[in-house]
Parts: structure tokens; sequence; C-alpha cells
């Protein structure tokens, strides 16, 4: 029979054999979203700023109004806790004005705009889930890069969808599910594409490093689009300062009016 000291090194050494996967902390990955023909381009950045945090940032002009969305990331169930929307401020920072929280008890979605008088809350229709109108940032930091690789997946969606004179600014569209289709090269890459059907209908590709290398759905996911694409343009690994830059450039030589 073994010693103890023995099987306690074999536990160890099994346990060295088989880490878990580092969390990309400091990841900067930098996207244009757009309808499919390439119309309304926006700067989409999605900053991993510690293993719970995220920070995008969305850009169309210059000087002009851009959003500055954070979430609090449960990496237990792989979806967000929190969600906080909010302008990018001139000095690069957050001025928040949304509020979007989860209870894991009833899995209700609550939403609050205090500058609205708004308070809303919406069922989903399972987990782990996504909000939609935050372009994939969180089905990457939470889902590819921990999901075995070449099997299919599912997650429930969620929309943010503010029209005019609507009683409430909820959509939940059910479960988008994402065959493995095949692997090839997209981008220089690596990757993997899945079929989506259900939620969403398209094509997701995503590098075997665990991130959304392109997307296409026909499902837009604000309300100026007709449909909806996502591609990658860089990954920073230390993209902090990178990520400070593009704030900051946004604003940089602005009028003060």
């Amino acid at each position: 029979m073994r010693s103890l000291a023995a099987l306690a090194a074999l536990a160890l050494a099994a346990c060295a054999s088989t880490p878990e996967p580092a969390a990309p902390r400091g990841q900067l990955l930098h996207y244009i979203r757009s309808n499919q023909d390439g119309t309304l381009p926006e700067d989409i950045y999605v900053y991993r700023a510690s293993d719970t945090r995220l920070e995008v940032g969305k850009m169309v002009t210059p000087c002009t109004n851009a959003a500055f969305v954070t979430a609090d990331l449960d990496l237990e169930r792989r979806q967000p806790r929190e969600l906080v929307g909010g302008r990018l401020a001139r000095d690069g920072s957050q001025e928040p004005f949304a509020w979007l929280t989860y209870e894991t008890a009833s899995r209700t979605l609550h939403a609050r705009i205090p500058q609205m008088n708004l308070e809303e809350s919406v069922s989903v229709d399972g987990e782990p889930w996504i909000i939609y109108d935050f372009d994939l940032s969180e089905l990457g930091a939470l889902n590819l890069a921990n999901l075995p690789q070449r099997q299919d997946f599912r997650f429930a969606v969620a929309l943010i969808w503010p029209e005019e004179n609507a009683s409430d600014i909820f959509r939940t569209l059910g479960f988008a599910e994402a065959r493995f289709a095949a692997a090839e090269r997209r981008a220089n890459r690596d990757a993997l594409r899945y079929d989506v059907t259900g939620a969403l209908t398209g094509q997701l590709v995503d590098a075997q490093q665990g991130f959304v290398i392109e997307a296409s759905f026909a499902q837009p996911n604000h309300t100026e689009y007709d449909n909806f694409r996502l591609t990658l343009q860089s990954v920073h690994a230390d993209g902090e300062a990178a990520w400070r830059e593009a704030r900051a450039a946004h604003w940089a030589n602005c009028s003060t009016e």
C-alpha cells in the first residue's frame, strides 16, 4: 500500500499537470460593430480589468457622446452579476447613469435608470445569459475561454431595446444554440466556427484562445441597426495603456463648449 506521502505527491502532480486556465487579466480586444454591409461602424473596446471586471467602450466619432459600460462577472455561473451603463467622461472615467443587476434566486434582471425614473424587471429564459447589446463581451470573457473546444453550447439572450413609447425596455429572446461547424484559420489565428440558431441566427467564430474573432447575426442589438456584425481588429495581451490611450484619444483636441 502506498504511503500517505506518496499519495499526496501524486495528487499534487496531477494538479500541476492540469492547471486551471488563467484569466486574461489586462487583455484588450478592439472590434468594429456594424451592419453586415459595413454601415454604421462603431469601435468597441473590451478590457479585462480583473478576473471579475470588464470595461467596455463604444465610440463612433471623436468628440461626440460615447458609452462606457462596466460589468461585474459571476465566474461560477458564467454570466454577469451586475452591469453599469455610463458615458465616457472627458477625463477617461465613467459617468454612470444606469444599473442592471441580476438576482440569482428568482433569475430576474432588474434595471434602474434614475434619470428616466425607470425601474423594471424581467425574468431571463435560463443560464448562462448574455445582454446582447453588450456586444458579446461577456460571451468571450466567461464562456468561450472556459468551455470544451469543438463542443456545442447554448446561452440565453436578453436585450435592452428602448423603443419610443414602449411600455418596457427589456426583450428576452430565448436560447441561442451554437453548434460546432469547423476548425479553420481566420484573421491569421486558429479558430473554431459555430453555426448559431434559435434566439440568434448566423455564425460565431471563436479564437482557440477563447475570444470572439467574428460574429454575424440576423438580429440587430441596437434600434438603429438592421442586423449585426462584430469583427476583431486587434488584441493587446497587456492592454492597460492602450485602453487608457483609446479613451483619451476620443476627447483629444475637442472643444469644451
